[in-house]
């Protein structure tokens, strides 16, 4: 009935593949072809470290590829956050994320990056902290150690200026109002906790992961949480001795700006598979951290409700 030409025919069933062929293309879940790097704006041997290095290697297994952990230290995170900002959006460098570098510091120093541009890939845990002091500090608990600091000048070490220890040894001290305490920056959680432990300073909020060994050495004041912590079920909160300190961090992981929804949702899906899994949670739970259980668009709201709680409360500090 119809004159149809044969090479019309081929075509047309040519171009009904090709279009078939792009469809499936499109929709196929993003699969990384080459390692992953995820860099943590902090010194080897801190808190957000040892967590990175805990979820790389089933962050591997359940991607297909090796994740190698990069450290990138530097004003107070800047410096790693900013090389991950700058990098490109093709999954392949991501950024241990925290609390310190992206909802604390951009509200106390100039930085470059913009916070709120990274793409949420998806949260790791929530991070406490710990009010210790050095060995033989003459303070056994928070109420002698509030009158120690208020009749001399006591010393206390930080992860760098616009970190969480930074940030929350002023919580601390404007809650107990203590006006002479001088900080000791340092360049990570680790040489700032090593510098407690040798005794040239006299406090550290400490990541409660790196206190644990070091029970009978230290002196324990009090968690900056609401609640007590688990692995340190012994020691009470500094709310609980009367000072207003709520000062958990959080670790995450952050992908460049503009990174495809499509990559950041299978890396969001890997991770929250790697995190909720029984091994990776006990582990987490052992380091003094609550693992997150949130999918990604509620990291997504928590992230930017981070940044802006942890505003307020800086701003209130008058740094």
């Amino acid at each position: 009935m119809y004159n149809v030409n044969r090479r019309t025919i081929l075509a047309a069933a040519g171009a009904t593949a090709l279009a078939t062929s792009k469809l499936a293309w499109a929709q196929a879940p993003w699969k990384p072809v080459q390692p992953i790097r995820i860099v943590v704006p902090f010194s080897a041997g801190g808190g957000s470290d040892v967590v990175a290095r805990l979820i790389a290697q089933g962050f591997s297994e359940a991607l297909g590829q090796p994740v190698v952990v990069d450290n990138k230290a530097g004003a107070s995170g800047a410096i790693g956050s900013d090389y991950v900002y700058s990098a490109a959006s093709d999954g392949y460098t991501l950024l241990l994320g925290t609390g310190d570098s992206q909802a604390m510091n951009p509200h106390v120093n100039k930085v470059r990056f913009e916070t709120l541009k990274f793409t949420p890939v998806g949260g790791i845990a929530k991070f406490p902290f710990v009010l210790v002091g050095r060995p033989g500090l003459p303070a056994t608990n928070v109420s002698e150690l509030v009158q120690l600091a208020r009749q001399t000048s006591l010393t206390y070490s930080s992860s760098g200026p616009g970190a969480a220890p930074h940030i929350q040894m002023n919580m601390f001290a404007e809650a107990a109002k203590i006006n002479n305490l001088l900080h000791v920056p340092y360049q990570g959680a680790a040489p700032a906790f090593q510098a407690l432990l040798a005794g040239q300073v006299d406090l550290f909020m400490a990541p409660i992961n790196l206190t644990l060994q070091y029970r009978d050495k230290l002196r324990f004041f009090g968690v900056a949480s609401l609640e007590r912590n688990d692995a340190l079920a012994e020691v009470p909160t500094l709310v609980e001795r009367g000072f207003n300190v709520d000062a958990d961090s959080f670790v995450c992981l952050l992908a460049p700006p503009g990174t495809p929804d499509a990559i950041a949702t299978v890396l969001g899906e890997k991770l929250r598979t790697v995190v909720s899994s029984p091994a990776i949670d006990k582990k987490l739970r052992e380091l003094g951290t609550n693992p997150y259980r949130g999918t990604r668009a509620e990291f997504a709201t928590f992230y930017q409700n981070e940044y802006a709680r942890w505003g307020k409360a800086i701003r209130g500090l008058k740094l």
